[in-house]
This record gives C-alpha cells, sequence and structure tokens, in this order.
C-alpha cells in the first residue's frame, strides 16, 4: 500500500469516525427530544385530566345548588298554598259568622217587629175599646139627657145646659183620646221605619265588609 493509498484511508477513516460521532450525538438529541414529547404529553394528559376532574367537581356542584334552589322554591311554594288555604278558610269562616250575626240580628229585629206590631194591635184594641165605651156612654148620656129633658122640661132648662156641656166635655175628650190614638199610631208607624231602616244600614254595611274582604283576598 502506498502512501497515498495509506492517507486516504486515514482521511476515511478519521470522515467515518467524526460521522458516527454526528450519528451518536444525533441520537442523543432524538432521545432527549422524544424523553422531553413524552414528558410534556404526560403532563398534558395528567393536566388535562386534573381539569377534567375540577370541571366535574364544578358541574356536580351547580347541580347540587340546583337541585337545593329547587327544593327551596318547592317548600315556597307549598308554604305560599298552606297560607293562602289557611286564609282561605279564615275568611270563610268570617264571611259564616257575619251571615250568622246577620241572620240572627234579622230573627232578632223580626222578633221585635212582631212584638211591636203586637203591642200596637194590643194599644190599638185597648184604645178602640175605651172608644166604644166611651160612645156607649156618651148614647146613654143623650138617652138620659133626653129622658131627663122630657121629665123636667120645666124645671130643667139649667140641667140641660149642664147635660149639654158635659156631653160637650165627652166628645172633646173623645176627640183628645182619639188624636192621642192618632199620635201614637204614627209614633210607632215611624219607630218600626226608623228600625227597619235601621236594619237595612246594618245589612248593607255588612254585606260592604264581607266584600271589602272579599276583594281584599
Amino acid at each position: 500500500m502506498t502512501t497515498k493509498e495509506e492517507s486516504e484511508l486515514y482521511q476515511a477513516q478519521i470522515e467515518i469516525r467524526h460521522l458516527k460521532n454526528t450519528i451518536s450525538a444525533l441520537r442523543d438529541e432524538l432521545d432527549t427530544v422524544n424523553a422531553s414529547k413524552t414528558a410534556a404529553v404526560q403532563k398534558a394528559v395528567a393536566d388535562g385530566h386534573q381539569e377534567h376532574l375540577q370541571l366535574q367537581n364544578t358541574v356536580q356542584a351547580l347541580r347540587d345548588e340546583m337541585e337545593e334552589v329547587r327544593r327551596q322554591m318547592t317548600d315556597a311554594v307549598q308554604k305560599a298554598k298552606a297560607d293562602a288555604h289557611g286564609e282561605i278558610v279564615q275568611l270563610t269562616n268570617t264571611a259564616q259568622a257575619l251571615r250568622d250575626e246577620l241572620e240572627n240580628m234579622r230573627t232578632q229585629k223580626d222578633a221585635e217587629v212582631q212584638r211591636t206590631l203586637a203591642d200596637g194591635k194590643q194599644e190599638a184594641g185597648t184604645l178602640i175599646k175605651t172608644t166604644q165605651a166611651l160612645r156607649d156612654e156618651l148614647e146613654n148620656l143623650k138617652q138620659d139627657k133626653d129622658e131627663s129633658v122630657q121629665r123636667t122640661k120645666a124645671d130643667g132648662h139649667g140641667e140641660a145646659l149642664q147635660l149639654q156641656r158635659t156631653v160637650g166635655g165627652l166628645r172633646d175628650e173623645m176627640e183628645l183620646m182619639k188624636h192621642r190614638f192618632d199620635e201614637e199610631r204614627q209614633e210607632m208607624e215611624s219607630s218600626f221605619h226608623d228600625e227597619n231602616q235601621q236594619l237595612r244600614d246594618t245589612i248593607t254595611t255588612l254585606r260592604e265588609s264581607l266584600e271589602a274582604q272579599h276583594a281584599g283576598k
């Protein structure tokens, strides 16, 4: 082998050695890159898993919060229904109590009116009987007067005058009693009208109060 060939062979060996070193360095760099890539992938997977778990926890917390809100709303609705039902029952009882009170007042007023009418009729009957008795007495007096006039015509001018005055007095008394009877009858009718009007006003007031309570509800 000549010197030139030996030199070329040496140069070729050096180049081969350099290429081997380069290849080895590239392999080391490639391994480092692969290791870094694997670590990055693993970190990304771990981060994604952690974020997934965090999102799952957040979703569960939101679901729990929504369920709590739904439960609270259901309880509030149930309470509102119960309160409304209680208020309706109370208003119904109040209305019934007002109806009962109104019916009792109507019954009492009717009884009072009946008693007033009965008393008025009784008093009117008494006055009629008194008037009739006075008329009978007046008639008897007239008869007595006529008889007395016939018996004592000569001596009875003064007595006849007295009898006429007595008759006039009785007539005046009878007219006065009749006037009083008319006044008492008018007072009873006025009192009955006032009590009836008062009863109507009371019924109207109770009805307006009941309607106002229903309107407030």
